[in-house]
């Protein structure tokens, strides 16, 4: 109460506000429409115990697109590509950077496969492809990071098989 009152007689009150818009705003990564890996992990810690379905997905040719396209196609392409309808409640962000996606579904496996194949055609009509992984996260038993690890070392292992083809 006295913390408000001293903000709001010294203007700090108005400054932590818009402080909070930025960081709000931060964790939003408009250029590929989706959230960032921060705030991604900030929306795990909150998840409700049991088990979710979650896809690891690893963007083929990222660097060699941007050499064809240029980067503001590529993020325009990526962007569109995910654009396809997700529930309100799956949540969808960047990992590491554009080429890593990790996709937190609120429906079985199943119904999270289906959703993918939708992605991966939305992806091919801009001519990008992807390797994915899907596995199941135990909210509470087992941390977050530690369940993408497993799948991205699965979509690493898959990416070499298809370099040796």
């Amino acid at each position: 109460m006295l913390k408000k009152l001293v903000g709001k007689l010294f203007g700090f009150e108005r400054e932590i506000d818009a402080l909070r818009e930025q960081v709000s705003a931060l964790r939003w990564d408009s250029t590929f429409g989706m959230w960032t890996r921060e705030a991604f992990q900030q929306l795990c810690q909150v998840m409700p115990r049991g088990n979710r379905v979650i896809a690891f997905i690893d963007i083929d040719d990222v660097h060699g697109m941007n050499d064809r396209w240029g980067y503001e196609e590529v993020n325009q392409r990526i962007k569109d590509a995910f654009s396809v309808y997700f529930r309100r409640s799956d949540i969808v962000a960047r990992w590491f950077s554009g080429d890593e996606i990790v996709i937190l579904f609120d429906s079985g496996t199943e119904g999270a496969v289906h959703k993918l194949e939708q992605l991966k055609t939305s992806a091919e009509r801009r001519d990008i492809t992807f390797v994915h992984e899907v596995g199941e996260w135990q909210v509470g038993r087992e941390a977050i990071e530690e369940t993408i690890h497993r799948l991205a070392t699965s979509v690493q292992a898959q990416k070499a098989e298809k370099k040796k083809e």
